[in-house]
């Protein structure tokens, strides 16, 4: 019997008429790297194929190895938590400066860029991006005196530009280091496009213990302008709830006037780490929306409920502990089954992750995240 191990209670808003969940990656490949490599089945190399990764194509200083994949990250209540995988950041040649950018792109509808682009134009608002994210080290490389040390590396970024050749306009750009004095602390910051370093120091910054799994929501503000300067800031371990928190939010560098002039997709970035950098980063998320970035948007189930263990698989059957009727969803949030069972349906799903909602003769309802095999 098998059913996905959750911690806490899953936190699960229902689905409205004006949700906007842009992108959903849990790096549920079944490669052990991610697909970003030329002749990779997960990948392509080619420009504009939003269903996939691929490298930037800097030659000059890119480590075609790709990113390892690992174990999902765990983070109580978010959505996306204990899915799938999570990229490893590090640095894949100890004692070496090496350097990969992965990006992956929106779906042309869900592209928002300005004139002459494909998409939506004349955005204005808000657009989040959540992801788990867990470091252990992140020691930097300083390849002008070859030694390793604790410098601001950015390891995620938001893909803009008025063109769709990815690479040459990585902003929004979400950084880390290493304490210098304490290696149990990491800091963390953000920046729309200036890079952080022991000379150019953020004027806002935050930390978080090294080790411990952390959610974090970057919001990217457009403004009533095309091109316009917009925001980007990023809060740490927010409160699940579909209420948009006023205070926490941090902006690295404010006076950074780099316009945004559409926003393409995201990117994932290793440059300039030591040989004893390790980062999990994992459940990106991106919506037009507080609640649809971190609730989700499940249709029919809008409470919060526990991860029943009442609720469990084997195979492709779903086991429960009495009669009723269920509802199953993909993570998409489509509900894609619904029927009456006497504690045991054999369903016809393919192989992967659902959704549970379950009703008890009694009128009791719970829920649950379960494996089909």
């Amino acid at each position: 019997m098998k059913k996905l191990f959750l911690l806490g209670i899953l936190c699960i808003a229902a689905l409205t008429s004006n949700a906007q969940l842009l992108f959903n990656e849990t790096f549920n490949y079944t490669t052990a790297k991610l697909a970003s490599v030329a002749n990779d089945p997960n990948t392509s190399a080619t420009n504009n194929t939003f269903g996939t990764w691929y490298n930037t194509g800097k030659t000059t200083d890119s480590n075609s190895a790709s990113f390892s994949l690992t174990d999902p990250i765990y983070y109580t209540n978010y959505i996306s938590s204990g899915l799938g995988k999570s990229v490893v950041i590090d640095n894949a040649t100890a004692g070496t400066n090496t350097r990969i950018d992965v990006v992956r792109f929106l779906p042309y509808t869900s592209k928002l860029v300005g004139p002459g682009g494909t998409g939506t134009a004349n955005y204005t608002g808000n657009i989040y991006y959540s992801f788990m994210l867990t470091v252990t080290n992140a020691g930097s490389f300083a390849t002008t005196t070859n030694t390793e040390g604790t410098d601001w590396r950015d390891i995620f970024l938001i893909t803009e530009g008025g063109t769709e050749v990815l690479g040459n306009a990585l902003r929004g750009r979400f950084f880390v280091k290493q304490d210098p004095t304490d290696a149990s602390i990491i800091h963390y910051s953000i920046s729309k496009n200036t890079s952080f370093s022991s000379t150019l120091l953020p004027s806002a910054e935050g930390t978080f213990p090294a080790g411990q799994a952390c959610l974090f929501v970057i919001r990217q503000s457009f403004a009533t302008t095309l091109y316009a300067t917009g925001t980007i800031e990023v809060i740490l371990n927010p409160a699940l709830s579909n209420t948009e928190p006023t205070t926490g939010w941090i902006n690295g560098n404010p006076n950074d006037t780099n316009p945004f002039t559409g926003t393409y997709g995201i990117g994932i970035r290793r440059r300039n780490l030591s040989s004893t950098a390790n980062m999990q980063l994992g459940g990106i998320r991106i919506a037009k929306t507080w609640a649809d970035v971190l609730t989700g948007t499940i249709s029919g189930i809008s409470q919060i409920e526990r991860n029943s263990t009442d609720i469990t698989s084997a195979g492709n059957t779903i086991l429960t502990s009495e009669s009723g009727s269920l509802k199953v969803y993909n993570l998409a949030g489509k509900e894609v089954l619904s029927s009456k069972t006497d504690g045991k349906l054999t369903t016809m799903l393919s192989k992967g992750l659902y959704l549970v909602r379950f009703v008890g003769a009694a009128g009791n309802v719970k829920s649950a995240k379960v494996e089909l095999n």
